[in-house]
C-alpha cells in the first residue's frame, strides 16, 4: 500500500511564525521563548520532563507539522517504545528449528523481510523464562537483533552470489551481516569505517554471526578507495545523521533535535554519496539512507546529487520487494527552518527548483511511525550510468604489490599450513579461500580471493594497482577466524569456525558420534575419559540429529574437556531436551 504525503495531495503546510494555529506550534512557540531556559536544564542534564512533555514542546513536532500535518497522529505513533525485532541468521544448519524456537517464544514474522521477526515485547525486554535462550540466539550469531526499518536498505539491491558491495558506514554492522546472508555466503560484502574503534565492532559483529564473505575496511568514507576492478557492484550509505526517526528507540531525540543539526551533517552527506557513486562500476547500484525524518538529510541530499551530476539516475522503489509496507513517496517541497524555528528561503537544504528534479523525489520512499507500525527512515535508489566509465591515462602508474608494506596484513596461507588443516579437518575448499594473519588462519569466500586480491584495480586515472595486494584498502579483517595456528602440527579449529565452514568426511580429528554421546559429554561436569583414545589436542564431535548437523569443540588429553561456551551450551541442550 502507497501512501502519499501531504505535499503530493493539497500542497506543502509552511506555516510561518505568525501562523502557529496548531497546538503542537503553539507549545513550541511557547517553548521558544523559554528556550534559555529548557537550554541551560538541558545542558545541566536536570531535565526531569517526561518523554510526552519533552515531545510535545519539542522542536521536531513542530517541524513534523510543516512537512507532513498530522503530528498528533505522528506523536501517538513516535512515543511508544519499539517491539524487540529481530532476522534469523538462514546461513546457519540449524536456522528451520531456530525460527521454530522464536516462533513458539511468541515472533510472528515481520511480512516485510524475509527471516524476520516482530516478539511480544518491547526491546530488551524478553521474559525471564525465555531470555537466556532468546539472547543466547543473538550471541551465537543464529540471530541479529535489529530495527525493522533498518533492516530494509539491503533489500534494494539485485545481487548475485559473486558480486562485491560496499557498506561505506558499516559500523555496528547490521546492515553489513545482513548484506552477507543476501548474498549466500558467498561474493563479498566490504564494511567500512572511519573509526578504528567502530571497525573493532565490526569485526566482532562479523565473528558473530559467522560471515565468510565479510571483509573489515577503514577509511574516511569521503575517499574510501575502489578495491575491486572498476568499482564494487553496489555500495550503501547509510549516512550519519540526526537520528530523528529513531524517537522510539532514543526518547532522547526529543530534547535534543535542532534543525542546525541536520544542516550541519548536509555537506557530509553529499559527500560521502558522491563519493560512493565515484566507486561504483558503471551500470552499479546505490542506495542511500538515513534514520532520520528531515528532508535537509534526505531529499535534498538527492537532489543535490541530481543537479550537479549527468553519470547517475533515480530508480523507482518496487513494493513487491517488501510485501505490505506503508510508505510515502519523497517530498518534493519543503521548508528549512533555523533552531529559532523561523523559515530559511534560501541556501544549503532548499528543495530544488528544476521540476524534472522534484518529479525525481518522488521516486525516494519515507517511512513515518503511523505507516510502518515500528520506526521512521528514509531510502533512494540510484544507478549509475552504464557509460559512465572512468578513464585512466595512458601514463599511469602501475603499483606492484609491496611486501614491506607497514601493518600485519591477511596473506596466502602456506601449502604445509593447508596440509595439516586438510589433514586434521578436511575442509571443502571449492567456494572458499584461506588467509593467514600472525596467528590465526582465515577463512573467507572465494571472492575475496578472486573479485578483490588478485584483481587488478584502476584506483585513480592516474593509478592502477595491479593484482595479489589488498592495497589500495587498509584491511582489518577477512572472513571467519577458522584455526590458531599453536605451532608445528598444532592448528586448532575456533569457535567461531565451527558454524560457517562445511567440513567433509575425512578429517583425522572429526569424529560422529551420536546425539546421546555428544549430551553425555556436554552434561559432563567433570571432563570425560578419553575412552576412544583421540589424540592429544583439539578435536570436534559432531552429530546428525533431524538432518541436522551438530558440532561440538573438545580438548583431548588424558581426559576430554569442554571447549564450548556457555551459550552454545545452552542452545545444544535446550535442541537435545528430548534425548536427555
Amino acid at each position: 500500500m502507497v501512501k502519499s504525503g501531504p505535499g503530493q495531495e493539497a500542497g506543502l503546510r509552511c506555516p510561518s511564525m505568525r501562523l502557529f494555529t496548531h497546538k503542537a506550534l503553539n507549545r513550541a512557540e511557547v517553548c521558544r521563548y523559554n528556550h534559555s531556559m529548557v537550554d541551560e536544564r538541558i545542558v545541566v542534564g536536570d531535565d526531569q520532563r517526561p518523554w510526552r512533555q519533552q515531545a510535545e514542546e519539542s522542536l521536531l513536532l513542530v517541524a513534523m507539522e510543516a512537512w507532513h500535518g498530522e503530528s498528533d497522529v505522528w506523536l501517538e505513533a513516535a512515543l511508544p517504545r519499539l517491539d524487540e525485532t529481530l532476522r534469523v541468521n538462514p546461513l546457519r544448519r540449524e536456522c528451520d528449528w531456530v525460527r521454530q524456537r522464536i516462533e513458539e517464544m511468541g515472533g510472528r514474522a515481520l511480512g516485510w523481510v524475509p527471516n524476520a521477526y516482530v516478539m511480544p515485547w518491547e526491546r530488551g525486554g524478553a521474559p525471564a523464562d525465555i531470555k537466556p535462550l532468546f539472547n543466547a540466539f543473538h550471541e551465537t550469531g543464529r540471530t541479529t537483533r535489529q530495527e525493522a526499518v533498518s533492516m530494509l536498505p539491503p533489500m534494494m539491491f539485485d545481487l548475485n552470489p559473486e558480486e562485491i558491495v560496499l557498506d561505506m558506514c558499516a559500523s555496528p554492522g547490521s546492515k553489513s551481516t545482513h548484506l552477507a546472508e543476501i548474498l549466500a555466503g558467498r561474493g563479498g560484502v566490504i564494511a567500512n569505517d572511519v573509526s578504528r574503534s567502530r571497525t573493532n565492532t565490526l569485526v566482532a559483529n562479523a565473528q558473530r554471526a559467522s560471515c565468510s564473505n565479510l571483509m573489515i575496511i577503514q577509511h574516511d568514507g569521503r575517499h574510501v578507495p575502489r578495491g575491486t576492478g572498476q568499482g564494487y557492484d553496489a555500495v550503501l550509505v547509510d549516512a550519519p545523521c540526526t537520528g530523528s526517526a529513531t524517537t522510539r528507540k532514543n526518547p532522547d531525540v526529543w530534547r535534543k533535535s535542532q534543525p542546525s543539526a541536520g544542516l550541519e551533517l548536509h555537506k557530509l552527506q553529499i559527500s560521502l554519496l558522491n563519493r560512493a557513486i565515484d566507486v561504483v562500476r558503471p551500470g552499479g547500484t546505490v542506495v542511500y539512507s538515513t534514520c532520520s525524518i528531515d528532508p535537509v538529510e534526505n531529499e535534498a541530499v538527492i537532489a543535490r546529487i541530481l543537479e550537479e551530476r549527468d553519470d547517475v539516475v533515480s530508480i523507482q522503489f518496487e513494493p513487491s520487494r517488501t510485501p505490505g509496507l506503508i510508505y510515502r513517496p519523497g517530498m518534493d517541497e519543503w521548508v528549512v527552518f533555523d533552531d529559532d524555528m523561523e523559515i530559511i528561503s534560501d541556501g544549503s537544504g532548499a528543495p530544488p527548483h528544476d521540476p524534472k528534479i522534484r518529479e525525481e523525489l518522488g521516486k525516494c520512499v519515507r517511512l513515518l511511525q503511523q505507516d510502518t507500525g515500528q520506526g521512521g527512515f528514509f531510502f533512494a535508489i540510484l544507478q549509475k550510468n552504464a557509460d559512465a566509465m572512468m578513464e585512466i591515462r595512458p601514463d599511469a602508474r602501475r603499483i606492484i604489490p609491496n611486501s614491506k608494506r607497514k601493518g600485519i596484513h591477511p596473506s596466502i596461507v602456506s601449502e604445509e599450513t593447508l596440509d595439516i588443516i586438510q589433514t586434521d579437518h578436511d575442509p571443502i575448499l571449492s567456494d572458499a579461500s584461506i588467509w593467514k594473519r600472525g596467528k590465526r588462519i582465515l577463512w573467507a569466500s572465494q571472492a575475496m580471493n578472486k573479485r578483490v586480491w588478485d584483481m587488478d584495480t584502476n584506483s585513480r586515472p592516474d593509478r592502477i594497482h595491479l593484482g595479489k595486494q589488498w592495497s589500495p584498502l587498509n584491511i582489518i579483517h577477512v572472513g571467519v577466524r577458522g584455526w590458531e595456528d599453536r605451532g608445528g602440527r598444532n592448528i586448532r579449529l575456533s569457535s567461531e569456525a565451527m558454524h560457517s565452514i562445511p567440513l567433509g568426511t575425512e578429517g583425522e580429528r572429526i569424529h560422529d558420534v551420536t546425539p546421546e554421546a555428544l549430551i553425555r559429554i556436554l552434561k559432563q561436569e567433570e571432563p570425560a575419559e578419553n575412552e576412544q583414545g583421540y589424540d592429544s589436542g583439539g578435536h570436534i564431535l559432531r552429530c546428525e540429529f533431524d538432518g541436522v548437523e551438530w558440532r561440538l569443540p573438545v580438548w583431548v588429553g588424558e581426559r576430554i574437556t569442554g571447549m564450548w561456551k556457555d551459550t552454545e551450551a545452552l542452545i545444544l541442550l535446550d535442541r537435545f531436551k528430548d534425548v536427555i
